[in-house]
Formats: C-alpha cells, sequence, structure tokens
C-alpha cells in the first residue's frame, strides 16, 4: 500500500489533563502526611513502585510530605509522625535486626502500617539460570516469607506475582494488594503524531529499525549454557541481520558477539535518561523476547506501555501479562514474528492505525490517573 502523508485529525487526546483532573480524594487539607520508605536503588524498579508516586502526590498536594531512602530508615524522631512505611525487594538476612528492632517496633509503638513491596520474583531458586543477578537472592527464600509475615501488606504488580509467593511461602492471598506498573504521564509521554508520520514515510527507503530494549538480566552473559530470553530468536536475528538494523540497547546476547559490526549496540546508562535515550534511538518498531518460565510470567507487561507511550509498535514474547493485556502483540514462533513484522512494514497505513490505538490505550495506564489506588494502601 503507497503510503499518503496526509492523515485524518489525530482522535486520540495528547495533551496531558490539568492537575485538578488527576487530584485523590484520600488527604484532607486541613492535615499533613508523612510517608516513609526504604527503596533498593535508583533505577527502574525504585522509580516505578516508590519514587514516582511520591513524586506526582507531593506536586499535587502540599501537605503529603515524603522521607524515601536508599539507606535503612532510622530516624527514631519521624516515627511519631509516619502514615505508613515502605519496603521495598528486602530479601537479606543481614537486615532482619533493622526490620524487626527498627521498623516492627515503632510499628508497635505508633501504629503506622508497613508495607512490603516487590514487583518481581526475587528467590534464587526460581530466577533463571542465565540471569546475572541471580545469586544476588540466594537468601529470598530465607527472609522474604520474614518481611512479608511482619508486614501489613505487600503490594505486587499482578496477581500472578501474588499467587506465586502466596503458595511459595504459605502467605494467606488477602495480604496482597495488586496495584499494576504505571507510567508517570511527565516521564513517558513522548506521542507526536508528526514525528510519527515522519518515521513511517521514511521507512519505504531504509532498513526499519528494530530495537532490544533491555538489560543484562535478559542475556546468557555468564555463559552457562542454559539459554536465556533471546535463545528463540537468535537465528532469526542472524538470518535478517542485513534486512533490518537491529539496535540492541542495554547489551549484546554473547552468542550474538561474532555478527556485533551489524548492530547498533548502545550501552545501559541512568534511569533518568532512559526514555530520552530511547527516543533518540528513532526504533521503527521494539521487540521484547521471553523465556517461559514462572518469572518471566509474573513479570508486569511494561515494555508494552513504555513502547505505546513514545508512539511506536511493539511485539513481544506471547506469555503472561504480556498475552493478557495484547495477544494481538504477541508471537510464539520466530514464524509468527516474521509474519507479524512483515505485515507491520508492508501497511502504513494500518501501522499508524496501530499506534494511534495504542497509545489511546494508555488512558487507562497513566500513573497520574491511578494515585488513589496506591493511598489506599499507603493510609
Amino acid at each position: 500500500m503507497t503510503y499518503q502523508f496526509v492523515q485524518p485529525p489525530l482522535k486520540v487526546p495528547i495533551r496531558p489533563r490539568s492537575a485538578e483532573q488527576y487530584r485523590p480524594t484520600r488527604l484532607k487539607a486541613d492535615q499533613t502526611y508523612l510517608f516513609g520508605s526504604t527503596h533498593i536503588d535508583n533505577g527502574g524498579c525504585s522509580y516505578y513502585r516508590i519514587l514516582f508516586i511520591s513524586q506526582l502526590l507531593s506536586q499535587i498536594y502540599d501537605q503529603a510530605l515524603f522521607c524515601d531512602s536508599r539507606i535503612r530508615f532510622n530516624c527514631k524522631e519521624l516515627f511519631p509522625l509516619l502514615k505508613s512505611f515502605r519496603l521495598q525487594r528486602a530479601c537479606a538476612i543481614r537486615d532482619l535486626p533493622w526490620f524487626h528492632d527498627v521498623i516492627l517496633t515503632a510499628k508497635k509503638q505508633y501504629g503506622f502500617p508497613v508495607i512490603y513491596e516487590t514487583d518481581d520474583i526475587l528467590v534464587q531458586d526460581d530466577i533463571p539460570i542465565h540471569n546475572c543477578y541471580r545469586d544476588i537472592f540466594r537468601e529470598g527464600a530465607e527472609a522474604i516469607p520474614v518481611y512479608m509475615n511482619g508486614s501489613d501488606v505487600v503490594t505486587v504488580t499482578c496477581d500472578r506475582l501474588a499467587e506465586y509467593y502466596s503458595t511459595r511461602f504459605d502467605i494467606p492471598r488477602s495480604k496482597f494488594h495488586v496495584i499494576p506498573n504505571y507510567l508517570p504521564r511527565y516521564f513517558f509521554d513522548s506521542y507526536d503524531e508528526a514525528v510519527i508520520l515522519d518515521r513511517i514515510r521514511t521507512q519505504q527507503t531504509r532498513r526499519p529499525r528494530i530495537c532490544f530494549s533491555c538489560g543484562p538480566s535478559h542475556f546468557d552473559v555468564r555463559r552457562t549454557g542454559a539459554g536465556d530470553d533471546f535463545s528463540d530468536l537468535l537465528d532469526w536475528i542472524v538470518v535478517n541481520r542485513r534486512k533490518y538494523q537491529f539496535i540492541f540497547h542495554g547489551g549484546l546476547p554473547p552468542s550474538l558477539e561474532k555478527h556485533s559490526d551489524d548492530f547498533i549496540r548502545i550501552p545501559v546508562g541512568p534511569f533518568l535518561d532512559y526514555p530520552r535515550v530511547r527516543r533518540s534511538l528513532r526504533a521503527d518498531l521494539f521487540l521484547q523476547p521471553l523465556q517461559r518460565n514462572v518469572f518471566n510470567e509474573c513479570k508486569s507487561p511494561i515494555k508494552l506501555l513504555e513502547a505505546w507511550a513514545e508512539g511506536t509498535p511493539a511485539f513481544v514474547q506471547g506469555l503472561g501479562n504480556y498475552q493478557r493485556l495484547a495477544p494481538e502483540a504477541c508471537f510464539d514462533t520466530t514464524e509468527t514474528l516474521e509474519r507479524m513484522v512483515g505485515a507491520l512494514f508492508a501497511d502504513s497505513d494500518a501501522q499508524l492505525q496501530l499506534i494511534r490505538r495504542n497509545y489511546a490505550r494508555m488512558k487507562d495506564f497513566w500513573l497520574d490517573s491511578h494515585l488513589d489506588e496506591w493511598l489506599q494502601v499507603m493510609l
């Protein structure tokens, strides 16, 4: 189909709504609210589950105050003021004395709830062997149930992850509260129809740019021989490495090193630079392969949402929450993937309509509209 640059007007809203439209209703104007947390790092996990929530609430409410720390929270002057305390991804035995002697002691004295937060499986036996961070969680099976049982609520990203922990550690399912990963609009919403139209228009005169945007945990960087998330796609990538311009943002599978001159490689960088770098790649399609295992079955469909917010198509391995959210974007075999990619780049008008539909779906996934879900457990 010949691409026509002139298109009908965009039918989905692309301007952010006002702060008043986002405003939750749980905080009273005549009270001050102090929330505490200890988060794991300065990467995506902490931002999606702790820091973005704090930032948005504090922007909307002058009376919402946050003390978010990467070190063990131990400010005795603040404990009497806390509305709640959130503990993210704790899985080490060495922190249990602090959890018992400081956090739970203060909880008993002042009555604030303790909320354990995790967005992943943190038990070594159920983390794929190829995952380079697997050994970090060798104490998870022993320590995590202590943290979860000592907390009032456990927040997770999906039902499947709640079921995993509930079954694995015999913890009542009612203790788990599911809040999906939502994207803050101010950080991820970069939809620009003019940029999209120009990108699609030029696809006929160059190699389409297909990007794998993921970190080294998806590759067998230690060369264990166990296979990794890319194992099923390696032959397809090699065969098509001159038909498409493949971009590896975050690392390259070791098994593709011998063809590295055929790929664009972009290293891992600071998370706060993540959306800008992704936009700079000018990708026509994002791909996320995933090995079929319980670890990946419990993942949130974040790779779809990030791409939709940018106005870029994305295809993913057909499992877990990806399959439930967007089965039309999922592939199980390279034959299916080949058909999907070919169809995407063969019909420019259909590609644009797909991008528009996916961006319109983001109205259900902007964090700005879901702050009440977090406040429900934080108060």
